[in-house]
């Protein structure tokens, strides 16, 4: 179970690289011909009067790249983090589960371990330790579900600031 576990979440970590790869390769492709382009702008500028309204304008553009930039950086780390995280929940059910079956068994094979004390201190165990996995569950799923939101939220009045910015110009 370790061996498998631990493949699936280099594999998890490894795709995570790999789209993060490939995002810093199109972010530099992307730099390159904006840098082209800008440079192309200013010598085609007629008089400098015209270069602040340009500057707002390519200002905004590239905020609003980065913004995207980092979006996309996030959406990546958020969607390995959600995936590992559902990776360690169902290993540990089976961890548990494969731990309960080898105390139940070792309660069963001790004397008078299927009808006394043991087997309801062992049912017992078993419910509370149940119960406060699954508490540290939701508790986990709620923060990400926060944490995601509290992100999307700033990052959506980010995109309205520099959308505004280049209006002003």
């Amino acid at each position: 179970t370790g061996l498998d576990t631990w493949f699936e979440a280099s594999q998890v970590l490894a795709g995570w690289a790999e789209k993060i790869g490939r995002l810093q390769f199109e972010t530099i492709k992307s730099v390159l011909r904006d840098g082209a382009q800008r440079g192309r702008s200013l010598a085609e500028l007629r008089d400098f009067t015209e270069l602040p309204a340009q500057a707002g304008t390519q200002a905004a553009a590239t905020g609003e790249k980065v913004l995207g930039y980092t979006r996309s950086l996030y959406d990546t780390a958020h969607e390995a983090g959600v995936q590992l995280f559902a990776l360690s929940e169902q290993k540990s059910a089976e961890l548990r589960a494969g731990w309960f079956a080898a105390l139940n068994e070792l309660s069963d094979a001790s004397p008078g371990g299927k009808t006394g004390g043991t087997k309801a201190a062992l049912d017992s165990t078993r419910a509370t330790v149940e119960t406060v996995m699954q508490g540290f569950t939701r508790t986990a799923k709620q923060s990400f579900a926060m944490t995601d939101a509290v992100v999307k939220t700033a990052s959506d009045t980010a995109a309205q600031t520099i959308k505004s910015i280049g209006v002003r110009g």
